[in-house]
């Protein structure tokens, strides 16, 4: 079976052949085409993880709609969505199409943005220069395509560019036009990360309220991308659009690859391996969906388990916004439980990294977390548990040293408490800024960070935090997984407090009666007393 990786359009899979006269394998997904045309928005958001079909299914719906090219026919025939005549008589070849992609749009600050987007837009509009001969259109609305081929058109004028653009197609056609929007929320990610994104929302905003709300040159608006920006920021007035998330049924099965779509593609003897690593995704209530980037490239690379999907992008987005208060529920994952997250049902896009909720829901949108039965947020495969591994590693590179980190860690199992405190000290003094010392709950912040430093450890203990044990739960306990050669560990952390305490709590509490009841005969047990980038260490 021959694959085609990283190709996104949709013609290119079906036509090119290779020198044996054998065409590329394409996963049927043209009943999208049929639900689409059926359903009763206008407009429709998918938000999906990224090299999940997305862009494959607009261009498969920009070369069925398609009014210049009614050859498009062609590239149709066999595939289900040719079984429904009536569809392919009324609407096949039927609609201008107005198809842009954001992908590729990184802007470093705000004044490139702009330039960058006014270069995208002539650009689109360059696909139509049959417009400025056209006699159907008056000559004040040629005058404003003729603006728009250049891309020094003024700033004001982004707002209306695209909904000139489906005036003047209908104008031309007697047809509404159909708009495709990929990769929407890449600019304003990159927004995000470079601190401009309360300015980029306003002429992104505007130019897709115009084009999108009440547009009656418009048939159907159909946008991508990965994230659901938060409606009022983007969407607002916009009443005619519907929002198809991975909650959600329908749709469902129309992005990445079904259990029975898999069968179809990998052989039987690789489909348990190829399930462990790259399934476990749920998309609405029930429905199994495996990463198709991942399939595809291991089906491709002699059945190599390898973790394609996540080394496609650099997640800075993720690295930066995780801090040490989330460091607990990473340690929960990669231990394979599930966290209680609330599902939002937008993603605002203003403070990720003091937001968890935020944060996490941004992790379960972009393919980093699946639900469970519960609808609990959890690690869907093994991929992506080496994602977790791996990010958590990199962000203690950012705090201190390998070397420093386990000369830390081997201070702590010896008790060796003003070691601790110096390496601790330098780890927070060197790594810590402003940034981060701002995070609200700033107790979580310091019990995160400890907690991720005792990842560390996870060969030989069991990491376990705010377990109940003798009258209270304690905030950080190391269970040795061999408990005659190794010392137990029991952590209270305060936050503007003393020492003393935390210590005092310890005792009173009995913290250090589960580790007695598993065995440990030698247990430490530490106070941790924090204020902004001072530390206290003491040992009961």
């Amino acid at each position: 079976m021959r694959f085609s990786i990283g190709t996104d359009d949709f013609k290119r899979i079906r036509t090119e052949k290779d020198e044996y006269g054998q065409v590329c394998f394409y996963c049927d997904k043209s009943s999208f085409i049929r639900d689409i045309i059926n359903d009763g928005s206008s407009v429709v958001v998918f938000p999906r993880p990224r090299r999940f079909g997305k862009s494959l299914n607009l261009s498969m719906l920009k070369y069925f709609f398609d009014i210049e090219q009614p050859e498009n026919v062609e590239l149709f025939a066999g595939l289900k969505i040719a079984e429904h005549k009536n569809i392919v008589t009324e609407h096949q070849g039927k609609y201008p199409v107005v198809s842009i992609s954001f992908k590729d749009l990184h802007s470093e600050n705000y004044d490139s943005f702009i330039i960058d987007l006014k270069k995208y837009i002539c650009e689109c509009y360059r696909n139509f220069k049959y417009l400025l001969d056209s006699p159907l259109l008056d000559s004040d609305l040629k005058d404003k395509i003729k603006s728009y081929n250049d891309e020094n058109f003024k700033t004001n004028d982004i707002k209306e560019s695209l909904w000139y653009l489906t005036k003047a197609l209908h104008d031309h056609h007697g047809q509404c036009a159909v708009v495709l929007l990929d990769e929407y929320d890449t600019p304003l990610q990159e927004a995000y990360v470079n601190q401009y994104f309360d300015q980029a929302i306003k002429p992104f905003r505007a130019m897709m309220g115009k084009v999108f709300k009440g547009n009656d040159f418009l048939y159907k608006g159909v946008i991508t991308g990965i994230t659901r920006i938060a409606k009022e920021s983007l969407f607002s007035g916009v009443n005619n659009l519907d929002v198809y998330d991975i909650t959600r049924n329908k749709f469902a099965q129309y992005f990445g690859f079904t259990e029975e779509e898999v069968k179809h593609i990998c052989d039987f003897m690789h489909l348990s391996d190829l399930k462990s690593w790259y399934n476990g995704y749920t998309f609405g209530d029930d429905l199994t969906i495996y990463n198709p980037w991942s399939v595809l490239k291991f089906c491709s690379n002699d059945y190599k388990l390898e973790p394609y999907w996540i080394n496609t992008s650099s997640n800075e987005l993720i690295k930066d916004n995780l801090t040490a208060d989330k460091l607990e529920n990473v340690k929960a994952l990669i231990n394979g439980e599930s966290i209680d997250i609330e599902i939002e049902p937008f993603t605002v896009m203003n403070n990720l990294k003091g937001n968890n909720t935020a944060f996490w829901n941004l992790l379960f949108m972009s393919g980093f977390l699946t639900l469970d039965a519960e609808k609990r947020m959890r690690i869907p495969n093994k991929e992506i548990h080496y994602f977790f591994e791996k990010v958590v590693m990199e962000w203690f590179e950012r705090v201190g040293n390998q070397k420093i980190i386990q000369d830390f860690l081997r201070s702590l199992l010896m008790g060796q408490v003003d070691s601790i405190q110096y390496y601790l000290q330098l780890m927070i003094t060197d790594s810590f800024g402003i940034r981060d010392m701002n995070i609200p709950a700033r107790e979580s912040f310091y019990h995160g960070f400890l907690l991720g430093l005792m990842l560390g450890l996870r060969e030989r203990y069991e990491i376990k935090s705010n377990h109940e044990s003798g009258k209270g739960y304690y905030d950080i306990a190391l269970f040795p997984n061999d408990p005659i050669k190794d010392v137990g560990i029991v952590i209270e952390v305060k936050f503007k407090k003393s020492v003393e305490a935390a210590l005092q709590q310890i005792e009173k509490q009995d913290y250090a009666a589960a580790l007695k009841s598993r065995g440990c005969k030698n247990i430490l047990a530490y106070g941790f007393a924090f204020d902004g980038k001072d530390v206290e260490v003491r040992l009961l």
